[in-house]
């Protein structure tokens, strides 16, 4: 299917938060937030069950009325279509059908220390994901490199065959100085898993308006990623039943034309999750999702969820984690300087595009495990 070039659209009003919403495998139900002590969690389950959620949000000022070109992570946008409709999107860097250089997008990584009412803490291991293949090269299936660079090539491999000096990398990253953060009781809890494993549960509305206040205080670059990095902290809607919310990615306006692409994650222990989900798992489902989304805007055709019921629509938004995350093993395993990370499998361009064949690498429509996707998603409803 042939790509056309399209002008820069201005990004919509409020913010759109893509997330990646999964239940604890080791909880029967978390016990709700009655008193100040830790909390042991109950009997496990068998999971972990995943929620696609996708919408605007009202979060921060983002740029109306304004034709002025918006400051922002480099991307280049184009067009497909599909059903006599054309859907417009933004991916980071340059396009691989036009250029053969390699990109490097700043970033920046913000640690940040939650402590809950009884005084436990939970801070983020920074210096593991900054060793980690999401910055340094190592050997993924189809080459080596970092997670996104060797995922991005991959997912674009008919026109990067071509242009062969196409990358799309990480800058080593600025570490910000580690934010504590106290918690009310009324907005998040602590607990110990049935494995031993510490956990912050935290409710995203009380983490939505602290972000929000963090970006308009104009810290970060809006030619920056910014990741917002916590531990074993996992995000809940109106109650500890609704978790776990593992991180989400997203854009919105630190001033007038002035828009901070983003991404929060969790880089947790393992035996808290099931399916390989642990160290990376979280944060590279979403910065492939951050690189094929920055700014949110990127609508596809509606598609199910392939390892669930493809006949109901899960989501109309080109995430590629969300349409892999509900299987039982989402992730595999590569090594770097003796360690074994846990990324996640991911989906091509070509999947949300209806492309037949696909661009992708083999003429495959998920990355490592090609059993995953087999062809384009079938119409939902």
């Amino acid at each position: 299917m042939e790509i056309s070039r399209r002008k820069e659209p201005q990004p919509q009003a409020g913010w759109r938060r893509a997330t990646v919403l999964i239940i604890l495998p080791l909880l029967l139900a978390v016990p709700q937030m009655r008193a100040a002590k830790q909390q042991v969690l109950a009997a496990p389950l068998k999971g972990p069950y995943y929620v696609v959620r996708h919408g605007v949000f009202s979060f921060g000022t983002a740029p109306s009325g304004s034709t002025a070109a918006i400051t922002t992570v480099p991307h280049w946008s184009s067009s497909f279509s599909f059903g006599g409709i054309s859907y417009a999107f933004n991916m980071v860097g340059t396009s691989p059908f036009t250029t053969n250089i390699t990109n490097t997008i700043p970033t920046v990584i913000q640690p940040i220390t939650f402590t809950f009412a009884g005084g436990v803490s939970i801070s983020p291991p920074t210096t593991a994901l900054v060793n980690s293949p999401i910055f340094k090269s190592t050997t993924f299936p189809t080459g080596t490199g970092q997670f996104l660079d060797v995922f991005q090539r991959a997912n674009f491999a008919k026109p990067v065959a071509t242009n062969t000096a196409y990358h799309l990398q990480l800058g080593t990253p600025t570490v910000k100085s580690l934010m504590s953060v106290a918690v009310p009781r009324s907005a998040g809890v602590s607990a110990v898993t049935t494995t031993g494993r510490t956990v912050g549960l935290l409710d995203i509305a009380f983490l939505e308006g602290f972000l929000n206040n963090l970006i308009a205080a104009g810290q970060y670059s809006p030619g920056s990623l910014v990741i917002f990095l916590v531990g074993n902290v996992f995000e809940y809607e109106i109650n500890t039943n609704n978790c776990c919310i593992g991180g989400f990615h997203s854009a919105t306006s630190e001033a007038l034309n002035q828009v901070v692409s983003f991404m929060f994650t969790a880089y947790n222990q393992s035996g808290i999750f099931s399916g390989g989900v642990q160290d990376i798992a979280i944060t590279s489902h979403e910065v492939a999702e951050w690189a094929n989304d920055p700014l949110g805007t990127n609508i596809v055709p509606a598609w199910g969820q392939p390892a669930q019921n493809t006949s109901i629509c899960a989501s109309d938004v080109l995430e590629v984690g969300d349409a892999i995350e509900a299987f039982s093993t989402p992730t595999f395993t590569v090594t770097l300087n003796g360690v074994t990370y846990h990324p996640q499998d991911e989906a091509f361009f070509s999947w949300f595009a209806h492309q037949s064949p696909s661009i992708g690498t083999g003429g495959r429509y998920s990355y490592v495990s090609p059993s995953k996707l087999t062809s384009p998603p079938p119409s939902c409803t």
